[in-house]
C-alpha cells in the first residue's frame, strides 16, 4: 500500500507515510465468527481491500475494511443503488459517515475512510454484518452494517459515547450517491429524487424493468425530524471539483438545502445534530434500500423507527446465521480447515454466491446455470429447501430444444442460450444428489 492514494488522503507523502505506519495485522476472533483487522493508523491498511459481503434475498452491500463498498436492491450488477467501483488501490467511497465538531470545526469519519480520524481503528467482518470501532476527539464510535433477515434495506447504526466531562456539539453526516442502475454516468439525468420525513425517494422512470421500484434513505434518530437536513444534491454536497475526502458543505459545516427532483447528481445525504451530555451515547441509523412503491418504503421506515427495531432485527440476522452455519461442524487434523468450513465458507456461499453473486471483483448480478446448482450443492446439508428452491429455478431455464440459458439476470431471466456440455450434466447431478 506504499503508493496507494489511500496513503495520500491522510495528507501526507504516501511512501513517508507507509514506512511510518505501524503494520495492519488481521486475525480471526477466539470464537471463529469474526475476522478482525487492526488498523494502527488510517495508513497501515492492508494492500487490498479486504471485503465482507453481506445479503438477504431481495438486498446486500458489500463493505471494506476502510468503510467503502457498494449496495444493491433485485440484482447486484443491473440495479445497484450506489456505484460498485472495482477499484482495488483507491478503494473510492460512494457511501461514507462522516462527524464534525460544530465547535472545533474538525471533520473526521468513524470508519477509516474517506476522512480518517487520528489514531487507531478495528474492523471487524462477521456473519450478516460488518462493524468498526474508532476512538478520537474525545469520543468512542461504533458503527455496525447489516442486512435484515428480509426486508428490502440496509441498516447502518452508528454509536456516539461522550468521554469526556463537557457535553458535545457535534453534527453526524450520512452520504450516498445515488446509481438506480449500473453506471452512475449513464443513470444520473434520469434520476429524480423527492423528500418527506427526514427521507428521501428516488426513482429512475429509464431503469427498465425496475423502473416501478421506488428507492429510499431516512434517518432513524432521537433527534426532531424538522431538525434532520438532506440534499439530494452531490454538487452541494461535495462542492464543485469536490469529492467524499473533500465534502466542501460538511467542511464548512454549512446546511443542506432540502433541494430533490431531476436534473441533479443524484444521492441521499443527510446532517443529523447530536448534543452528547459526558458519559451519553448518542445513536442514529441510516437506511437504505427500495420497495415495491412508496407505501412499502415508507412502512419498512416506520417498522425500523420503532424503539428497538433496529437491535430486533440485529438479533434476528445473528441468529439466523448462527442457527444455520451451525447445522454442520467438522473436527479434524487442522483447526485452520474446522474454522473454514464451520461457517466461513458456507456463509460465503449463501451471502455472496447464492443471494449476492457479486464481489469486490466481480459485480455479476446473473444466476449461473453452472455456477449457483455448484453453490447449491454445498447447501443440501444445512438447508436442503434451499438446494431444491435452486434446482427448481434451474430447470425452469431450460428449452424443449435441449438447451438452456447459460446465464440470465433477474428478473426478466435476460440471458444467453447455449448447449455447454457441464451446464447440461450439472442439473441432473445435483437433482440426483438432492
Amino acid at each position: 500500500a506504499s503508493d496507494s492514494p489511500r496513503s495520500a488522503r491522510a495528507g501526507r507523502d504516501p511512501v513517508t507515510a507507509a514506512a511510518d505506519a505501524p503494520a495492519f495485522s488481521g486475525r480471526f476472533a477466539g470464537d471463529g465468527t469474526e475476522y478482525v483487522l487492526d488498523l494502527p493508523v488510517a495508513a497501515s491498511r492492508p494492500p487490498l481491500p479486504w471485503a465482507n459481503v453481506v445479503a438477504n434475498e431481495r438486498v446486500g452491500f458489500i463493505a471494506t475494511e476502510s468503510g467503502a463498498g457498494y449496495t444493491w436492491s433485485a440484482n447486484s450488477r443491473e440495479n445497484r443503488l450506489t456505484p460498485w467501483s472495482n477499484d482495488p488501490v483507491s478503494d473510492p467511497h460512494g457511501e461514507a459517515l462522516y462527524l464534525r465538531d460544530d465547535e472545533t470545526g474538525a471533520v473526521w469519519s468513524p470508519t477509516p475512510g474517506p476522512i480518517p480520524g487520528p489514531g487507531a481503528y478495528e474492523a471487524r467482518h462477521g456473519f450478516g454484518y460488518s462493524r468498526w470501532t474508532h476512538d478520537s476527539h474525545g469520543l468512542a464510535q461504533e458503527v455496525l452494517a447489516f442486512v435484515p433477515r428480509h426486508d428490502p434495506v440496509k441498516v447502518v447504526r452508528v454509536r456516539v459515547t461522550n468521554r469526556g466531562d463537557r457535553p458535545r456539539r457535534v453534527a453526524l453526516h450520512s452520504y450516498a450517491q445515488l446509481v438506480l442502475g449500473v453506471h452512475p454516468w449513464e443513470t444520473a439525468p434520469s434520476v429524480e429524487t423527492r423528500a418527506g420525513d427526514a427521507a428521501i425517494h428516488a426513482t429512475n422512470a429509464r431503469a427498465g424493468e425496475f423502473a416501478p421500484l421506488v428507492a429510499f434513505a431516512a434517518v432513524v434518530a432521537d433527534a426532531p425530524h424538522d431538525a434532520v437536513q438532506l440534499t439530494a444534491d452531490r454538487a452541494e454536497l461535495l462542492g464543485r471539483h469536490g469529492s467524499a475526502e473533500r465534502p466542501a458543505a460538511i467542511l464548512a459545516g454549512a446546511p443542506l438545502s432540502g433541494r430533490t427532483g431531476a436534473g441533479l447528481d443524484p444521492c441521499a445525504a443527510f446532517r443529523v445534530p447530536l448534543e452528547i451530555a459526558p458519559g451519553a451515547t448518542a445513536e442514529c441509523a441510516f437506511l437504505l434500500g427500495q420497495a415495491e412503491s412508496d407505501a412499502e418504503a415508507r412502512s419498512v421506515v416506520r417498522r425500523y423507527r420503532q424503539p428497538g427495531a433496529v437491535d430486533a432485527a440485529l438479533d434476528v440476522v445473528t441468529a439466523f446465521w448462527r442457527d444455520l452455519l451451525g447445522g454442520v461442524r467438522i473436527e479434524t487434523p487442522s483447526p485452520a480447515l474446522d474454522l473454514m468450513v464451520n461457517g466461513w465458507l458456507s456463509y460465503q456461499n449463501l451471502s455472496c454466491r447464492v443471494w449476492g453473486r457479486s464481489a469486490y471483483y466481480q459485480s455479476g448480478g446473473a444466476y449461473g446455470f453452472r455456477d449457483q446448482l455448484q453453490d447449491s450443492s454445498a447447501l443440501v446439508h444445512l438447508a436442503p429447501e434451499l438446494t431444491r428452491q435452486q434446482i427448481v429455478l434451474h430447470a425452469a431455464h431450460q428449452f424443449v430444444e435441449g438447451d438452456v440459458l447459460h446465464w440470465w439476470h433477474p428478473p426478466l431471466s435476460k440471458g444467453m442460450r447455449t448447449r455447454f456440455a457441464d451446464d447440461l450434466l450439472w442439473l441432473p447431478l445435483i437433482a440426483s444428489y438432492y
